[in-house]
């Protein structure tokens, strides 16, 4: 399959054509949120400049920064300087990835993973990076469509009872929201198939079959982006970073099964959309058989008739003058015969009336 281009961050997904096209803009206004991670759990603060952070560091357990739309090179040198990256680094935060993608550096981690937006259709498929250290974490996406919002306001309600220690088991939390965006893109997948296989058993046609290629092609494309995230799960946790912590290690298990679990789920799908076709022989087989039904029952009813008539009309002895009955004789045969014919093949089965 033809690489995505993920030049913007974030492709539209049109179901028709089956493409995925940049959607965003080529800027997009910068947005800088910042939480933060105390004894009394997760809260949102304003962000002015970098000089603030690391005082809110010391009196903070994680510090959070969520990074939007097109940000200006000297916001990035002053990311650079406060978390003493690298370029490499950098430039891993900072672009968009085509796949899911995990780089384990001496003084963090990092991670991309491609997020889908579902509403009642999938509407795009967006890259969101990771990158964190003991206590901070960045994480940048390339819309203004809040990848976490839902996340973010979940762990807010429940206070005291979510405040780690390190930024590994936010991230934790992050990570469990890309992978359940694809349970929900399942659940409308499912829902899809079955509309499907409905319309396949009640009318096959040339229309049924493009949907099941349709499908095919669709559920190979998002197989394609979740296999890279068990992959890159897997490998992130048996790193042995010191960034990571044992919490952090355990909460990435549980990621991972998700993960796995996607993929189990995307391959079932795969294969349940070729029983499809499978639906899609036998609903035609169905419907050749009640047309081989009708013609079998026009043939019966005037095939033999038609015979005795041309057999009877052919007689130049001209049956009506030496037996007066013969006419009616003619025309009880004809009943009789395609009567018995009639009878002999519902009592074989071949026929269903």
């Amino acid at each position: 399959m033809k690489e995505l281009d993920f030049k913007q961050g974030r492709l539209a997904f049109n179901e028709e054509t089956l493409t995925m096209l940049p959607c965003l803009p080529d800027q997009v206004e910068m947005r800088v949120r910042l939480y933060l991670v105390d004894a009394d759990g997760l809260r949102e603060t304003g962000f002015f400049d970098f000089k603030q952070l690391p005082e809110m560091l010391v009196s903070n357990k994680v510090l959070w920064l969520h990074l939007s739309g097109t940000l200006s090179s000297d916001f990035w040198r002053e990311l650079k300087d406060f978390l003493d990256l690298t370029d490499e680094q950098v430039k891993h935060i900072r672009s968009p990835h085509s796949k899911a993608v995990f780089e384990d550096f001496h003084n963090g981690m990092f991670l991309s993973l491609p997020r889908p937006s579902v509403s009642e259709r999938v509407d795009a498929i967006e890259d969101v990076n990771l990158f964190f250290q003991k206590n901070v974490l960045v994480t940048r996406q390339f819309s203004h469509d809040n990848a976490f919002s839902l996340v973010t306001h979940r762990l807010m309600e429940r206070g005291e009872f979510f405040s780690p220690e390190r930024a590994d088991r936010l991230a934790a939390e992050l990570i469990h929201d890309v992978v359940e965006a694809y349970f929900a893109l399942l659940q409308l997948g499912g829902t899809r198939l079955e509309d499907i296989q409905n319309r396949i058993i009640q009318k096959p046609g040339k229309k049924e079959l493009a949907l099941i290629n349709r499908a095919q092609q669709v559920i190979w494309i998002f197989l394609n982006f979740v296999w890279p995230i068990e992959t890159s799960l897997q490998i992130m946790h048996r790193s042995a970073n010191p960034v990571l912590s044992e919490e952090g290690r355990v909460q990435l298990a549980f990621r991972q099964d998700e993960a796995a679990a996607i993929v189990r789920l995307f391959e079932t799908y795969r294969a349940m959309s070729y029983n499809l076709m499978d639906v899609y022989v036998s609903g035609l087989s169905l419907r050749t058989n009640d047309t081989t039904i009708i013609l079998t029952v026009i043939a019966t009813l005037f095939l033999p008739p038609s015979l005795i008539a041309g057999i009877y009309g052919m007689n130049f002895n001209i049956p009506e003058v030496h037996i007066p009955a013969g006419y009616y004789f003619c025309l009880a045969s004809m009943f009789f015969v395609s009567g018995g014919l009639l009878f002999w093949l519902k009592r074989r089965g071949f026929i269903d009336l």
